[in-house]
């Protein structure tokens, strides 16, 4: 069973278009050339929204196959580089509220919030930033 994110603007996303969208990114970087699937342009559509781009920017970018490589590249890279962005950010924020420093480990994650262009790794900062505060669980 898939997992649906559903975003603004009405495109339903799920865990299969996040995993299609990997697996793409990392077949180019492999060498790999782009499958000719029927489906991508839309599947493309609906994930550039979901690392902050907009529908017009990969429009614009499916009208040449380089365009689309770089497109798909550039949804693979956004994806990559905000998950290791937050694994860094939840775990130094941690670490830091864990030894009191409850101001570094808020700090910590608005310098990530900074940079962070897709939508679902903000809302996922921001809650945690909503909760810094607050004493553990344990």
């Amino acid at each position: 069973m898939a997992i649906r994110h559903v975003r603004t603007g009405g495109s339903t996303v799920t865990s299969d278009d996040w995993r299609k969208v990997i697996d793409l990114g990392l077949a180019l970087a492999n060498g790999a050339d782009l499958p000719q699937d029927p489906e991508m342009p839309e599947l493309l559509r609906r994930m550039a929204p979901q690392v902050g781009m907009t529908r017009a920017e990969a429009d614009a970018a499916l009208s040449r196959a380089a365009d689309t490589a770089s497109l798909v590249r550039e949804i693979h890279r956004r994806t990559r580089e905000g998950t290791y962005r937050l694994g860094r950010a939840f775990g130094a924020s941690d670490s830091l509220k864990a030894s009191g420093d409850r101001a570094g480990a808020r700090k910590v994650l608005e310098d990530a919030m900074a940079v962070e262009v897709v939508p679902l790794y903000r809302a996922q900062l921001q809650a945690y930033l909503d909760h810094v505060d607050e004493p553990d669980d344990t």
